[in-house]
C-alpha cells in the first residue's frame, strides 16, 4: 500500500498531467472538500466540488497551484505551497497549506488553511473528534424544527443511542431533521432505526426528514430501496 505522502504526490502529478479532471479521478468521489477558491465552503462529495469549480471557470477565474513541500502527521499530509489566482486581468499569489486526511489508505477529507499553525490546530481538533466513533446532538433549528446532528459511525453499537433520542415522546406536528452531513458509515441496524422512526412519527403525528445525506449513505439507501420511507429535504 502506498504511503499517504506518495498518494498526495500522485494527486499533484495527476493535476499537472491532466488538470482538475485527472486530479478528481485520482482522488475519488467520496471525499469532503474545503477549497480556498470557493471561500472555505464545504463540499460533501467530489461531484459537488466539480460543479462549483465549473462555475468558477465560467467566471473567467484561472488558478495555478505550486507545491513546495510535504510533511506527514499520522494519517494527515500537509502540502505547503502557493496559489496564483488570475481574475479581471490581475494576479494574486497566496500562501496556502492543504491538509489531506486519509482513512484506510484512501483520501476522505481535504481542508485548506492560511497558515501552517492553522492547519496543525485543525488536524488536532479533527483527531479529537475521530476518537469518538459516534456522537449526536439535538437542538432547535432556525425554522423552529428540532435538528439532530449525527457524526461518525451509526452501527449496532451506536444505533441504540440514536433510537433513545429520536424515538422519545414528541409533540404532534413537530418537525425533526436528521443532519447526516458528518455521518461516515451506517449499517443495517442504523437503517432500521430510521425506518422505524418514520413509522413512529406517522403514528404520533410528527415528521422526520433527512438533511445532507452523504454519497456513501445514499448508496446504502439505493441498495436497500428505502428512499420512499426516508424522505429528504430538497437541496
Amino acid at each position: 500500500m502506498l504511503s499517504p505522502v506518495q498518494l498526495v504526490r500522485d494527486l499533484w502529478t495527476a493535476h499537472e498531467a491532466g488538470g482538475l479532471d485527472a486530479f478528481f479521478a485520482a482522488a475519488g468521489e467520496d471525499v469532503v472538500w474545503q477549497p480556498q477558491l470557493t471561500g472555505g465552503r464545504v463540499f460533501h462529495s467530489t461531484a459537488e466540488l466539480r460543479e462549483a469549480m465549473a462555475a468558477v471557470d465560467e467566471q473567467g477565474v484561472r488558478y495555478e497551484p505550486e507545491l513546495y513541500d510535504l510533511e506527514q502527521h499520522g494519517s494527515v499530509v500537509l502540502a505547503h505551497g502557493v496559489l496564483r489566482v488570475s481574475r479581471n486581468g490581475s494576479v494574486e499569489e497566496t500562501e496556502v497549506h492543504w491538509a489531506y486526511h486519509f482513512r484506510a489508505g484512501r483520501l476522505w477529507r481535504q481542508t485548506t488553511h492560511a497558515t501552517r499553525e492553522d492547519a496543525l490546530d485543525a488536524i488536532s481538533a479533527l483527531r479529537v473528534l475521530a476518537e469518538a466513533t459516534f456522537t449526536l446532538a439535538e437542538d432547535a433549528g432556525s425554522g423552529g424544527e428540532r435538528v439532530i446532528w449525527l457524526r461518525g459511525e451509526l452501527d449496532i453499537d451506536s444505533a441504540p443511542d440514536l433510537e433513545r433520542v429520536l424515538l422519545r415522546s414528541r409533540p404532534a406536528s413537530q418537525r425533526v431533521v436528521l443532519d447526516l452531513s458528518e455521518l461516515e458509515f451506517m449499517d443495517s441496524t442504523g437503517l432500521r432505526v430510521l425506518v422505524r422512526a418514520r413509522a413512529v412519527a406517522e403514528d404520533g403525528g410528527w415528521e422526520v426528514v433527512l438533511r445532507d445525506v452523504p454519497p456513501t449513505i445514499r448508496r446504502l439507501f439505493d441498495m436497500t430501496g428505502v428512499h420512499g420511507a426516508l424522505p429528504a429535504e430538497a437541496p
